[in-house]
């Protein structure tokens, strides 16, 4: 049998079994945080190819290591202030008694997180804690919003010439559904130093908006352009399958995501950039799909939901 997917309209990350999405979004001040929960352990992995990554227990995440499932992710902004969203995450899991159940000890809730810089957009005063992680968790649900809001709240693109000539990015979501009912979706939070554009038009999306023109950043880099100050970016996201797949299998959906990425996002992996993706099942469906076949699904879901976060942000 032949296993092709086909697009879906309007299906997103949610609309895999047994996951949930929530946001907690601060307008005002341009920051906010976003968590995807589980009531089921999530087979997890991550790969990080950016040179400035701000995360919390992704060591766990190896193939190699012990733990082979968790319970949650958390995306946050607040840079690495951001961090301390994830024990909010966790209180909430924990209330719920969902986590890793060790003997009669109460089930302790594994939630590996990953933030992006977006101090410099609105108020660096203002950060993603505690109590905003759980108000996240807690929001979560099948209806999913995407666009500046959580994590994407502060996004930025194309911050080469300065936040002065950047555009807004955001938090994406897109899927690709194989017709035995495997899933692959992404969702990203697009905070980028490099242009946006869509690979399969060679479109220029976004990026620095210099008198109504949108400028590649790889041309101005080669022309020496450099930025006067010290920019943060990071593009963070997670890649979803429900096919049953291993740990290893899922660090390779991420591997995808980031070649995703580097075809959307021109450049990206940067010294500037803390660029990672998380890849989890649910582990739900059995599958003769190839692992090839999910990689392929992982790079192009991850680069619509780039654009989708893209369009939705600069109608």
């Amino acid at each position: 049998m032949l296993y092709v997917y086909s697009y879906i309209i309007n299906k997103m990350i949610t609309d895999i079994k047994d996951i949930l999405v929530g946001h907690w979004t601060d307008l005002d001040n341009k920051t906010g945080c976003t968590a995807l929960i589980s009531k089921n352990p999530l087979v997890a992995s991550c790969d990080i190819r950016g040179g400035a990554p701000g995360t919390r227990d992704i060591a766990l995440l190896d193939p190699l290591a012990t733990a082979q499932s968790i319970n949650g992710i958390l995306l946050s902004g607040g840079s690495a202030f951001g961090l301390d969203a994830t024990s909010g995450v966790v209180k909430f899991l924990e209330d719920q008694k969902i986590g890793l159940k060790f003997a009669n000890y109460h089930p302790i809730p594994l939630v590996p997180s990953a933030v992006i810089f977006d101090l410099s957009v609105g108020s660096s005063e203002v950060k993603p804690r505690l109590e905003e992680g759980y108000i996240a968790a807690k929001n979560a649900t099948k209806k999913l919003i995407l666009g500046n809001v959580g994590v994407g709240t502060g996004c930025t693109v194309g911050k080469i010439l300065g936040t002065k000539y950047a555009m807004r990015g955001g938090i994406g979501s897109h899927t690709i559904v194989f017709n035995d009912g495997v899933m692959v979706s992404s969702l990203v939070a697009v905070n980028s130093l490099g242009s946006i554009y869509d690979p399969d038009t060679s479109e220029i999306l976004a990026g620095p908006n210099k008198k109504g023109q949108i400028l590649d950043t790889i041309d101005l880099l080669l022309k020496s352009t450099t930025p006067k100050t010290r920019l943060e970016n990071t593009t963070i996201g997670i890649v979803a399958t429900n096919a049953s797949i291993s740990k290893l299998d899922c660090k390779k959906l991420a591997m995808g995501a980031n070649d995703g990425l580097a075809m959307s996002v021109r450049p990206s992996h940067t010294s500037s950039d803390g660029d990672l993706f998380f890849g989890i099942s649910t582990s739900e469906k059995e599958t003769k799909i190839s692992i090839e076949q999910l990689y392929a699904a992982s790079v192009r879901s991850t680069y619509k939901a780039i654009i989708n976060a893209i369009k939705i942000t600069n109608k």
